[in-house]
């Protein structure tokens, strides 16, 4: 029994375009991040090919420095935000249509 596929013919307004084609590509980007992000390994600590030479006084630098970040941190929390908070903030912007393309 042969049957012709069903077709049909729609009318969107640009804007109801742009929207879908958003939808359609923040999809295929967010299949595509998890795609890499299945390879990669589990947790940085397991992955050393980012480690350069040893540097001692780098390191007591880069140390020194995040100490002093914690220390302001426990101090003064103005301009820090909650992870929860980031992403509240995040999906507001985006439903308000506030972020760019």
């Amino acid at each position: 029994m042969n049957t012709l596929p069903t077709q049909f013919t729609t009318t969107l307004t640009l804007e109801e375009m742009e929207a879908l084609i958003r939808r359609v590509v923040r999809e295929a980007v967010h299949e595509e991040f998890e795609r890499v992000l299945r390879r990669l390994p589990l947790a940085i600590g397991e992955d050393w090919s980012h480690e350069g030479p040893d540097d001692s006084e780098g390191d007591r630098v880069l140390l020194a420095e995040a100490l002093a970040e914690r220390e302001r941190y426990r101090t003064d929390r103005t301009g820090w935000q909650s992870w929860d908070e980031f992403k509240a903030e995040l999906k507001a912007a985006e439903a308000a249509g506030e972020l760019p393309d």
